[in-house]
């Protein structure tokens, strides 16, 4: 019985170092490529292109409350 125990105990053990193993390598890697693309960044700012304009709001707003309203006449 207490071969068994030993052995549990050794693969608890194992698998938790290779758990804080494999985590401690992903932030490394996080932090070095974070570092990375911050030092061949441009500098520029990018801006998303709004397929929406002023009067395409007023639109997306109108499918929006079609679509609350529907939802909620349909229980």
């Amino acid at each position: 019985m207490e071969d068994i125990l030993n052995q549990g105990v050794e693969l608890a053990f194992f698998g938790m170092v290779t758990v804080f193993s494999f985590l401690t390598l992903l932030i490394l890697a996080t932090r070095v490529l974070s570092s990375f693309v911050r030092r061949f960044d441009s500098g520029k700012e990018v801006t998303q292109a709004s397929t929406f304009g002023p009067a395409g709001d007023s639109v997306l707003v109108a499918i929006i409350s079609a679509a609350i309203r529907q939802h909620v006449n349909r229980k």
